[in-house]
């Protein structure tokens, strides 16, 4: 049952009571009352749009509260620090760098640069050297045999017939197309002509930086050594050699012999520094300062690299 609340006027008063009455519902049927149920708009009664606006602030506040939230304030709030913390590091390390770029003298990096190009220029010499003197030997015994076997045939007192001259024939005439093709094929200019001219072409390409590439005359002791130090190597290698054909390799490791020739093998190696060639300033260009400075720190330089050499070695005896 629904109730209804009636307006009672009372005669010659000024007050108004409100009577609730009771319906039922073939009244409410009958009449067609419009039936509002009060609880369903209390709560939009109550809500006015500033209250709304202020619940739906309320509402948005807990979401940035989140884990998400929080790490993304934490980024935004986090990035200008640390983008100069990162600035600044990348500051230090720039200034480091450039201190450590200043602290090495114009002098010491240009000695060192030149340090470099006389070795590659060492490393170039003694390749042209040695295929000069491959290809040399090589041309000598194939004409000494061509020689030998003109001899044999056209100036020995003793007539040569049968097999015999015609292997001398053959063998001088392969002799003289090779030598011709040799020639023609232009490996004659390739490894004799040109390493003989080695540092005349040298001094031609580096005239322009006030430097020139000198052959450095080795003495007869100096000489007598060097061939002592490269028997000594062929020697080791040989034995090293036949030792690891015929004995095991267990008990190569703990031979005495084989650790002796091991040994000299280590200290038998070629000198090193300005022993054949060296690079020498122009003296038109440079001061006797700078070309005293550039000499002491070559000879500085190799002396530190022949000491590392030689505790090295002494570490692998022991």
């Amino acid at each position: 049952m629904n109730q209804v609340r009636e307006l009672n006027i009372g005669k010659g008063s000024s007050s108004v009571e409100i009577v609730p009455k009771q319906l039922s519902e073939t009244d409410l049927k009958e009449h067609e009352f419009p039936v509002v149920r009060i609880e369903e708009f209390a709560g939009s009664s109550e809500e006015t749009p500033i209250k709304s606006r202020r619940k739906n602030a309320k509402t948005l506040k807990p979401k940035l509260s989140t884990p998400h939230a929080l790490s993304a304030e934490a980024v935004v709030t986090d990035s200008p620090s640390g983008s100069s913390r990162r600035r600044r590091s990348s500051s230090r390390t720039s200034s480091k760098n450039l201190k450590s770029t200043t602290d090495i003298s114009p002098a010491s990096m240009i000695f060192r640069n030149l340090l470099i190009l006389e070795d590659d220029l060492r490393r170039q010499a003694r390749e042209q050297k040695i295929l000069k003197w491959q290809f040399t030997v090589f041309l000598s015994v194939l004409v000494g045999i061509a020689a030998s076997a003109f001899y044999e045939l056209y100036f020995s007192q003793e007539t040569v017939r049968g097999i015999y001259k015609v292997v001398l024939q053959f063998l001088l005439i392969f002799i003289l197309v090779t030598v011709v093709l040799f020639h023609l094929s232009g490996e004659y200019r390739r490894t004799i002509v040109i390493p003989r001219k080695f540092f005349t072409s040298t001094n031609k390409g580096i005239r322009q930086f006030n430097v020139k590439l000198v052959k450095v005359r080795s003495t007869v002791p100096d000489l007598t050594i060097d061939l002592v130090r490269w028997i000594c190597r062929v020697a080791a290698a040989a034995n090293l050699a036949l030792a690891g054909k015929l004995l095991p390799a267990r008990v190569a490791e703990k031979n005495w012999l084989v650790r002796l020739w091991e040994s000299v093998a280590l200290r038998s190696q070629p000198r090193i520094g300005a022993i054949d060639v060296k690079l020498v300033l122009n003296p038109r260009a440079f001061s006797a300062e700078v070309r005293e400075g550039w000499e002491i720190y070559r000879d500085e330089f190799w002396a530190r690299e022949g000491a590392r050499r030689r505790k090295q070695v002494n570490d692998q005896d022991r």
